[in-house]
Order: structure tokens, then C-alpha cells, then sequence
């Protein structure tokens, strides 16, 4: 009995500890940016980031979507701009709001590589709480090929919905690749499409702030004209 409650203490130990260093490092490396030099080109492509608090998204206006996408989302004609967010799976179909999070949900996904989905969201107008991302030519095309890699698809590039799940009739879920852990979250996801085009953005975070906190709100700015 005294060996297994020695063996439960450090677990329990072990548990505390972790926990600590991951919100330690997850503020620290959320503050050292990456990408400081931006290219020179003309960054004439608006897009903007959202957060409802618990999931970060790209927002892309449609007309600015590739066409192998566009045709497969079935977005509706007043739709001017569609969210596109990755994340587990369980985390995404059980948890709308943080109201919504269960302690099951938050340990498989924390501590248990699971599968994933990407949630796509039509929006009508600009949310004057999104914060902007200008890209150039190169940057979008290489965003693109990142979101697209996301997205499971089958032989003939076709994406699989999972039929019935979304939040509302404007947002839609589809299969995704890769798996979801605490060191790679829905807003990591977002974390390393911004690293891997060169925008200015932190190191490593796994929370929708260390990706904010590097991008202007349009709430101080005008918007552009594709909005």
C-alpha cells in the first residue's frame, strides 16, 4: 500500500510539474516573435485572424480562395469571407464554448494524440474585432498549400464533410490530417502557417494570444477594399 500511494505521489508530482513548465514556456516562447524582417514585396492580399476564445482562425475573403477549395465548400452567395480553423476533433464537435468543456474532452486532448478536423465558418461582413494579416502573392500561395495539406482529402482531391456537425447552418466540419496534442493545438496550427510564410509571429504558442498580440485590430485601421 505505501509503494503504491509513493508511486501516486509522483505521479501526481510529475503532473504539477509539467503542467507549470508548459505554462511557463507557453508564455515565455509566446513572446520571442520570429520572421521580424518582412519581405519587401507588395502585400496587397488582405486576410485576418479570429478567435472566439477557444479556436483560432484564418478568415479569407472568397474570392481570394483557390478554386480547387472554393468549389467544394458550398459557401452561400452572401458569404464575402470563410473561416478555416484546425483542431481536435473531440475538442471541436463537444466544445462550442469553454462552457461546453468537459475534463475528459481537456485530457484526451492535452495529453493524448488524437484525431482532428478543420472547422470552416462563412462570415457576411467584417468583424471589426479581427485583427488583419496582409500577405504578398508568394505569402497566400504558400498559405494555401498549407491549409490545403490540412485538409484529408481522397484520391481525387476531394474533401470529406462530417456531415451534421457544425454549430450553425453557416459552419461546416471536414476531416483533417495530423494529430492533436498540447504541443500542437488549433492555434499552433495557425502559429506555424504564419512561421512558414514569414509573417512576424511567436515561436512557439499554443494559445490564440501569442499569435494576436503580433497583429494589428481592424479596429485601428480602415479596411481594405476587398471588404
Amino acid at each position: 500500500m505505501k509503494s503504491f500511494l509513493l508511486y501516486l505521489w509522483r505521479i501526481v508530482l510529475f503532473l504539477v510539474a509539467f503542467i507549470l513548465l508548459y505554462v511557463a514556456f507557453s508564455f515565455l516562447l509566446s513572446w520571442i516573435p520570429v520572421n521580424t524582417d518582412q519581405p519587401e514585396e507588395d502585400q496587397n492580399n488582405r486576410l485576418y485572424a479570429f478567435s472566439n476564445g477557444v479556436h483560432l482562425d484564418f478568415v479569407i475573403p472568397v474570392n481570394l480562395l483557390p478554386t480547387q477549395l472554393s468549389a467544394q465548400l458550398r459557401t452561400g452567395p452572401d458569404t464575402k469571407f470563410v473561416g478555416i480553423g484546425w483542431g481536435d476533433k473531440g475538442f471541436y464537435l463537444d466544445t462550442p464554448t469553454w462552457a461546453d468543456l468537459s475534463a475528459k474532452v481537456a485530457i484526451r486532448a492535452m495529453f493524448l494524440p488524437s484525431p482532428t478536423a478543420m472547422h470552416v465558418t462563412e462570415h457576411r461582413v467584417v468583424n471589426r474585432t479581427w485583427s488583419q494579416l496582409n500577405l504578398n502573392d508568394a505569402q497566400l500561395e504558400e498559405l494555401f498549400v498549407y491549409i490545403m495539406a490540412s485538409f484529408h482529402t481522397d484520391a481525387s482531391g476531394k474533401i470529406t464533410e462530417l456531415v451534421g456537425e457544425g454549430y450553425t447552418p453557416l459552419d461546416r466540419f471536414y476531416e483533417a490530417n495530423g494529430n492533436y496534442s498540447c504541443f500542437k493545438t488549433c492555434n499552433t496550427w495557425v502559429n506555424i502557417g504564419l512561421r512558414r510564410i514569414g509573417v512576424k509571429t511567436a515561436i512557439w504558442t499554443p494559445m490564440d494570444k501569442g499569435v494576436l498580440r503580433y497583429l494589428p485590430t481592424l479596429g485601428t485601421t480602415a479596411p481594405s477594399p476587398t471588404s
